[in-house]
C-alpha cells in the first residue's frame, strides 16, 4: 500500500487488488471528483495553474478535471489530492454527504469482469501496523480498548473469523471489516478449521 505525505497527516487508501491502478477509473468514480476538486482549489487559494503547478500536471489536465470532460488515473488523483491536502476518499466522495471511513466504490472495471473496489479511507496520524494472524479453532483473543481515533482493518483470507463487539457479534468470511477500535473487542475462531486474518491497527 502506498502512503501519502500530507503535512503531519497519512492517509491510507485500501483496494481490492492494490491502491494504484495503473489505467483510466470508470466514469462513475470521477461523478463528485469536478466539484470537489474545484472546492478545495478555491480554499487554498489556488488558481488552475497554481495547482497544476503544485501537483505536476498539466493545465489542461486540472482544467478538463474541474469540467468533467477528462478521465483520470488514480495516480493523477493521488498527486492533485498531495496539492490540495486531501485524501483520494475526499475528492471522490459526495460533497454533500457526511466523511465516512467506509467508501465502497468502484474505481475500475477490467474487460473481463475484475474490477477494483475503494473500501475504506481512514485518516491517520501517526501509524499503521499490519499484524498476521492465525486462530486455530476454539481459540479466543480479547483486545484491549485502543484510545479514541484508532480503528481495525480486518482482511480474512481463511476460514471464519467472529468478531465480538460490546454491542454485536460479526461473522466475517473471505471477506474484508472496518472498525472503530475505541471498544472492547475480541477476535474468536467459533469453527472447526483454523482461520487466518491480517489485523490493520490505524492511529
Amino acid at each position: 500500500m502506498a502512503s501519502w505525505q500530507i503535512s503531519d497527516k497519512q492517509n491510507i487508501a485500501c483496494f481490492s487488488g492494490g491502491n494504484i491502478l495503473p489505467s483510466q477509473v470508470v466514469p462513475s468514480f470521477l461523478t463528485h471528483v469536478a466539484a470537489n476538486v474545484r472546492a478545495l482549489r478555491l480554499a487554498a487559494g489556488l488558481s488552475q495553474k497554481g495547482l497544476a503547478d503544485a501537483a505536476g500536471v498539466s493545465l489542461r489536465m486540472v482544467g478538463g478535471i474541474e469540467n468533467g470532460a477528462t478521465s483520470v488515473s488514480t495516480a493523477t488523483l493521488d498527486r492533485i489530492g498531495m496539492a490540495l491536502d486531501a485524501t483520494l476518499a475526499d475528492l471522490v466522495t459526495d460533497p454533500t454527504s457526511a466523511r465516512s471511513a467506509q467508501i465502497d466504490r468502484v474505481g475500475w472495471s477490467g474487460d473481463k469482469g475484475g474490477e477494483g473496489v475503494l473500501r475504506w479511507s481512514i485518516d491517520t496520524r501517526r501509524e499503521v501496523e499490519l499484524w498476521e494472524w492465525r486462530l486455530e479453532p476454539g481459540e479466543r483473543y480479547q483486545a484491549g480498548e485502543d484510545p479514541v481515533g484508532w480503528h481495525v482493518m480486518l482482511f480474512v483470507v481463511e476460514g471464519r473469523l467472529t468478531l465480538e463487539l460490546a454491542a454485536e457479534t460479526i461473522e466475517i468470511a473471505a471477506a474484508s471489516h472496518v472498525f472503530d477500535s475505541a471498544q472492547p473487542h475480541a477476535f474468536v475462531n467459533a469453527a472447526t478449521r483454523p482461520v487466518r486474518f491480517f489485523r490493520c491497527t490505524a492511529w
